[in-house]
């Protein structure tokens, strides 16, 4: 998809961070942008640094973990533009401080699942079938996280979240290509972003609740296991992940990305040698079929 020149994009989580960065950067390019946001005076705030390159751009205020706003959104998009090439699903929430996962609660999960799963398949529902109807090369990106690829102890309810995006973009990438639709899975490393106050999106009850939750540090150095399953030490000061990136930096590489149709964009260096180290492990795990049967062998009487 490389002329983006006159082109539509619909970017969630647009009122600040990386989504603020993308909106930018593609219009940059020449796009035209509906910027969405859970807060209104934001997304509007950007909405006028489009309007300011020139571009058109409408800001809506919609939270992507309910599926009917989010087909509101479609349904002002089409209605302003008469058709989004791009949709960037960058909507993502996490939660302060980290906690243990039997401490993380029941609205904990449904929070952070809410919107940083639930908010990328409502935007493929509320979105695909109408991309599906208009001719030519279309694009959707979806924000993960380099997260997903560590054993991120603290924050299981965000690395689940991330890491079902992993797979569910992984899946309908194969089956939008035989639509002309790309699609990129985008891994954020260190983003200076907003992210670590999105408890203040909460509601007030929860956010309450959140605050008198135990830190996941608390429990370490406690006599319990330290070390992680994999091996890998854990992250240190200098770890190229932790460089610091600016949202706008991180919009123009998913911009390079959607122009190239690739599938990946990383921001910041991979883990490799914990990611090689997880797979290894995996591959150990397999047991042959008579290796079991010779153990039942040994303890049947």
């Amino acid at each position: 998809m490389d002329a983006l020149e006159g082109k539509t994009a619909v970017v969630t989580g647009a009122g600040s961070g990386i989504g603020r960065g993308i909106a930018l950067a593609l219009a940059g390019h020449g796009v035209h942008v509906v910027v969405a946001d859970v807060n209104q005076d934001t997304a509007e705030a950007v909405a006028e640094e489009v309007r300011a390159t020139g571009r058109r751009s409408l800001a809506v205020a919609a939270d992507v973990s309910d599926l009917a706003q989010v087909e509101a959104l479609a349904d002002r998009a089409y209605a302003e533009f008469g058709s989004v090439e791009i949709l960037a699903n960058n909507a993502g929430v996490s939660m302060r401080p980290y906690r243990a996962s039997w401490d993380t609660s029941y609205e904990d999960y449904q929070w952070v699942i809410g919107v940083n799963l639930w908010g990328v398949i409502h935007g493929h529902h509320a979105f695909v079938p109408r991309m599906r109807e208009t001719p030519g090369p279309k694009h959707i990106v979806n924000t993960s996280s380099m997260s997903s690829m560590r054993d991120a102890a603290g924050l299981a309810a965000y690395t689940a979240s991330k890491g079902a995006v992993d797979h569910y973009s992984l899946a309908a990438a194969e089956e939008l290509a035989t639509q002309n639709i790309g699609l990129t899975l985008l891994f954020p490393g260190f983003v200076r972003t907003d992210i670590s106050k999105s408890e203040q999106l909460r509601p007030a009850d929860q956010q309450s609740e959140s605050r008198h939750v135990k830190p996941y540090s608390d429990y370490l150095g406690q006599g319990g296991n330290e070390g992680n399953w994999s091996g890998a030490p854990a992250m240190a000061a200098d770890d190229p992940m932790l460089v610091p990136l600016d949202p706008i930096d991180a919009g123009s590489m998913v911009v390079r990305a959607i122009r190239e149709n690739r599938r990946f964009c990383v921001t910041h260096p991979t883990p490799a040698e914990l990611m090689r180290t997880r797979t290894e492990l995996m591959i150990g795990g397999y047991e042959p079929l008579g290796q079991s049967n010779a153990v039942l062998n040994d303890v049947r009487p």
